[in-house]
């Protein structure tokens, strides 16, 4: 085989439609209704329902945010990470930490501070952990994840800060209080407070969604589904794949730590729990359950395990049965994800239309 001394030209790459990025057999509007009005509803959630379902839907959008990025590992790059709880967690505690040692009131500067600590921690562990594949990757993310879950559950880094930070660990067990900060330089009053952080955290999800949609279609975005789909083919025609691998890690890690920034400012508090192991395979979980090998399936596996969570709360005792029961049926209903059972349903509704009498033939969807 010839060397390849230049970079490969997309073309060489597999352009083929890919279900991540279109519905199939939808036309071409379809899609752009569907988002504008899911927009349209989510921006008018503060105004038709009452506090309490809005901080739910607040929730979701968090998780969402953390289940798109961990997707771009798990769906488009083909690696799976139990270790994304670290960058979650990063994402929270930073800003609490300089809250809790120097002077901090702003919620840009809080989620900018949780943002460079989870793009740190992203950076390093990432450029370890894609030198391995497969399993030995997961087990990779899943070591570095319960060494930094270690460090806040003992109180090392807490104390790290001298008496004063001693003195939290002690008080709190490795968890932080956050205050309502300021949100554009501006004190929102407390009864308007969540509408206003719904509509930041509004703005961040949908910022992602935009960043990945953009991503995706990129030739970047094409050069991942190539070592996704067979990284030996795509590192024979000069996709450097350790390379993308890691651009990927840390693209990945700090949209989660953006939303942990933002469920810490909601939750108003962070705790070592945020960093555990469990978290990660919550996000493996919803990602799974909405369907990873679409771009908007993790916002669909959020959304409806945050549904069935609030759901299992009525049933207090047996709140874990009920909600693995549940789980259990939604997987082995739709073994697709949720967006892949949309999908087909929404192709079925359409063939049944285009069958009907007097319909027109139909068309053939466009090739991205």
């Amino acid at each position: 085989m010839p060397a390849i001394d230049a970079p490969p030209r997309p073309a060489l790459l597999d352009r083929s439609p890919d279900p991540e990025l279109q519905w199939h057999g939808a036309g071409g509007g379809t899609p752009r209704l569907a988002a504008a009005a899911g927009i349209a509803a989510l921006l008018s959630v503060p105004w038709v329902l009452p506090p309490y379902p809005v901080i739910v839907f607040s929730s979701a959008l968090v998780l969402a945010i953390a289940c798109l990025g961990l997707n771009l590992l798990l769906g488009h790059t083909g690696l799976v990470s139990f270790g994304h709880a670290t960058y979650y967690g990063a994402g929270a505690y930073a800003g609490a930490l300089v809250f809790s040692f120097y002077d901090l009131t702003s919620l840009e500067e809080y989620l900018l501070a949780g943002l460079l600590a989870a793009t740190t921690l992203a950076a390093c562990i990432g450029f370890l952990c894609v030198r391995a594949t497969r399993m030995h990757f997961t087990i990779l993310t899943l070591a570095f994840a319960q060494m930094i879950y270690s460090l806040f559950i003992s109180g090392a880094i807490l104390r790290a800060g001298g008496g004063k930070g001693e003195g939290l660990f002690l008080f709190g067990g490795g968890g932080l209080y956050i205050p309502r900060f300021k949100v554009a330089g501006a004190d929102v009053p407390l009864e308007h407070f969540h509408t206003a952080l719904y509509y930041v955290i509004l703005a961040c999800f949908l910022a992602c969604c935009g960043f990945m949609w953009l991503l995706l279609r990129s030739p970047f975005g094409v050069a991942l589904r190539a070592i996704r789909d067979n990284d030996l083919r795509a590192e024979c025609v000069g996709v450097r794949v350790r390379r993308y691998r890691w651009a990927a890690f840390v693209i990945s890690g700090v949209i989660t730590g953006l939303a942990g920034g933002l469920a810490g400012q909601l939750d108003r508090q962070v705790t070592p729990e945020q960093l555990y192991w469990l978290f990660s395979a919550k996000l493996v979980l919803a990602t799974v359950v909405g369907g990873h090998r679409y771009l908007m399936g993790p916002v669909i596996g959020a959304f409806a395990l945050t549904a069935l969570h609030e759901f299992a709360l009525r049933f207090t005792q047996y709140h874990s049965v009920v909600l693995g029961g549940l789980l259990i049926g939604v997987v082995l209903t739709f073994p697709g994800g949720l967006a892949g059972c949309a999908i087909l349903c929404l192709n079925r509704l359409r063939a049944a239309l285009s069958l009907s009498p007097g319909s027109p033939p139909p068309r053939a969807s466009p090739r991205s």
